[in-house]
């Protein structure tokens, strides 16, 4: 593990799992530290997870704080109103500067339950959302307007042999992505080096 950016990543991820043990609080890695672990390795100031907190739980944002202690910049209120909205809070790794964004609303369904225990690229294994929805999850934020996330999922496409394509094809109907994902499919499957993404 010789990339700086990389040692830094693990450092924090290393410092969430052990704060949501303790909290006791299912949670799953996903975003661009999924897209690294299933698909092609590539850096990110970055770390993405989904947390399961009820909208009633405010109190949860001061434990969180306590947790977190003075080593993260956190704001106890914007995590109170993203509990409140199920939408997202942040904090700020103060050793590293990695940012780690806590999502409460799966952008996919049921993703946070289905979650497996992966070694990413430090070695370090962590609850993570599986390639299927880590593709699909992509697949909606780029329906969104996130051109970086093209690559991710074609990276993962290709990395990946044994996908559920039953499941993938399915849930990217449902979420209205599939079209995306058959040309993201078509590119991945060509190899072509030539196309720009």
């Amino acid at each position: 593990m010789s990339d700086p950016l990389l040692m830094d990543v693990d450092v924090t991820v290393q410092k969430i799992v052990e704060i949501f043990e303790k909290l006791d609080k299912p949670f799953a890695f996903t975003g661009g530290l999924a897209a690294i672990t299933y698909g092609d390795p590539r850096t990110t100031r970055d770390v993405d997870l989904i947390v399961e907190i009820n909208p009633w739980e405010r109190d949860f944002a001061e434990a969180l704080a306590e947790a977190l202690g003075e080593g993260f910049y956190f704001s106890v209120p914007a995590c109170q109103e993203g509990i409140e909205k199920q939408t997202m809070f942040q904090a700020v790794d103060m050793q590293t500067m990695i940012k780690v964004d806590f999502h409460l609303s799966d952008i996919v369904p049921g993703s946070c339950d289905r979650r497996c225990n992966t070694k990413i690229a430090t070695g370090q294994i962590v609850p993570m959302v599986i390639p299927e929805d880590s593709i699909l999850s992509k697949l909606v934020w780029i329906k969104l307007g996130s051109g970086s996330s093209r690559k991710d999922v074609v990276a993962v496409l290709r990395m990946q042999k044994n996908l559920d394509t039953n499941y993938l094809e399915t849930t990217a109907k449902q979420l209205g992505v599939e079209q995306i994902l058959n040309e993201l499919k078509a590119i991945a499957e060509s190899n072509d080096p030539n196309i720009i993404f």
